[in-house]
């Protein structure tokens, strides 16, 4: 999270103004999730989409089975150029061989261009990626967050989020989004750390804090 962390210490001030739950929180959590950019934007839209639905461990094993039959990257145009038969034997379910294809075709056709993003706003890049099969909201700002490394999003839509919220600020799981929705203008312009804060604090699910 190299982007991101130097501005922790300026958004725990920020936040013992204005949220002092999160700031408490901030202090307690030992270590951030690795946000670093490891591979091209297409090739992370297509990690996301493996991951949906599936156990971390079960899609990494599919994973690397897909980067293999893409011969070691995962592009566009080695995409296409598989047969479904050879997608699905990587273990990839026939609803997400169709995302897979819609994004590499969208991608190779330039109607989703990844070198537009960077002078391009949040909502206008969630509003691209959203019209590619299987890519929703959730999707796209973890896109934003862990591949852009933007510096304020926030995704109520994360059960994770939602979870860490409802313990940390005793809400109940009726309102925690509109909760999440009110209090995040609180957290700006620091939102993206907000988010890695309550995905690492005690109250996250999988937490070993």
């Amino acid at each position: 999270m190299k982007a991101l962390a130097p501005g922790l210490a300026k958004a725990v001030e920020h936040w013992k103004l204005h949220d002092p739950v999160m700031a408490r929180l901030a202090h307690e959590v030992p270590r951030f999730p690795d946000i670093s950019r490891r591979h091209s934007g297409f090739d992370s839209l297509v990690t996301s989409l493996i991951h949906q639905q599936v156990s971390i461990a079960a899609a990494a094993s599919i994973l690397r089975k897909f980067r293999s039959a893409c011969g070691g990257r995962i592009t566009p145009e080695r995409v296409l150029a598989l047969s479904d038969q050879e997608i699905r034997a990587a273990g990839i379910s026939r609803q997400k061989v169709e995302y897979i294809r819609d994004l590499a075709r969208k991608t190779a056709t330039r109607e989703i261009d990844f070198r537009l993003f960077p002078s391009m706003t949040d909502e206008a890049i969630i509003e691209e990626l959203t019209k590619v099969r299987g890519i929703g909201v959730w999707t796209a700002k973890m896109f934003l967050l862990f591949h852009l490394a933007r510096p304020d999003v926030v995704s109520p839509e994360d059960l994770g989020i939602r979870i860490a919220v409802s313990n940390a600020y005793k809400v109940p799981a009726s309102r925690v989004v509109s909760f999440i929705v009110k209090q995040s203008g609180r957290w700006s312009p620091y939102g993206s750390l907000a988010s890695l804060t309550l995905w690492a604090s005690k109250g996250a699910p999988g937490s070993k804090n």
